[in-house]
Order: C-alpha cells, then sequence, then structure tokens
C-alpha cells in the first residue's frame, strides 16, 4: 500500500507553557487529543506554527482565561480563518466508547441511537504511514511535537526523525 501524506497534522493543540508542567500538561493534552481523535496532533509551544495548516485548534483549559502569547496568537489566527477552535468538554460530557471502551474525554460523538462510539469505531482513524483503518495494534508514537498513530508494524516508517 502507498503511504498517504497524514504525516501533515490535523489538529493543533495550544494552552499555556510558561512552566515546564504546563507544556508537560499541553503534551498530555495532545495526546489524548490524537488518541481520541484518531489523526495527528501537535502541541503548540511556540508560533511557529499557522493555524490554518490545521482543520481545528483544540485549546487546554478555556479561551477567556488563555495568558501565553504563543496560545493567544496562534488561537487569533484560528479564529480569524475561520478554523475551529475547540474548548475542552465538560466532564459531564466524558463516556466510553459502547463498542471498545475507549474513554471519551475531548469529544464524545454519539449515533442516531444515543451509542457512543469513538474515531477507531466510526472508522475515521487511520495509520497515518500506511493509509489503512487504525486498529487494535495502533499505537501513538510522538515525532517531534505531535502525536501520530501509527500501526505497530509501521513505526519504523515513522522513527526515528531524520536529522
Amino acid at each position: 500500500m502507498a503511504r498517504i501524506d497524514a504525516l501533515a497534522p490535523a489538529f493543533l493543540v495550544v494552552g499555556p507553557v510558561a512552566t515546564a508542567d504546563d507544556v508537560d500538561n499541553l503534551r498530555g493534552y495532545a495526546f489524548d487529543v490524537a488518541e481520541q481523535m484518531g489523526h495527528p496532533t501537535t502541541y503548540a509551544t511556540h508560533t511557529d506554527h499557522s493555524a490554518t495548516d490545521f482543520a481545528a485548534v483544540f485549546v487546554l483549559g478555556s479561551v477567556t482565561d488563555l495568558r501565553d502569547a504563543p496560545t493567544l496568537v496562534l488561537v487569533g489566527e484560528a479564529l480569524a480563518a475561520g478554523v475551529p477552535v475547540l474548548e475542552p468538554q465538560g466532564p459531564q460530557m466524558a463516556g466510553r466508547c459502547d463498542d471498545c471502551g475507549q474513554r471519551q474525554t475531548i469529544r464524545t460523538v454519539t449515533d442516531e441511537y444515543g451509542d457512543i462510539t469513538c474515531a477507531t469505531c466510526r472508522g475515521e482513524a487511520v495509520c497515518t504511514w500506511c493509509g489503512d483503518d487504525a486498529d487494535v495494534s495502533t499505537e501513538i508514537v510522538e515525532r517531534g511535537e505531535t502525536w501520530t498513530p501509527v500501526h505497530v508494524g509501521c513505526v519504523r516508517g515513522i522513527l526515528p526523525i531524520a536529522a
């Protein structure tokens, strides 16, 4: 199978980056977004990203509480360009996929019957190396500031980062 150009991140995650703990929290939130949404996710610790290169921007915390300049610049760019800026859902919205049990804390999606389904069970998650549907062999691998879902057998194509 031909490799698809899915290494380009689909989502950007922004939030506080003033301290090492802030960056660790942002990195963890980006992992959750990649895992639950089934697409590559980059966490922004600087403004060298363009929000228009992403399908959506996820904010760690509330937009009204943001104070870090890189985060404010990227959120402003996204809003001006019409890129969706998504705040975390409330804990009362969390649930588990009715098919596989994956915890859904980022964006809980229900079908027409009210059943919760994750991106993998909906068929929306793919391996970013080979392009095949994600499955139980899919892992979330960090490459630079991007978490990317890949099959265990495809990891060699992603890592290590080329110099």
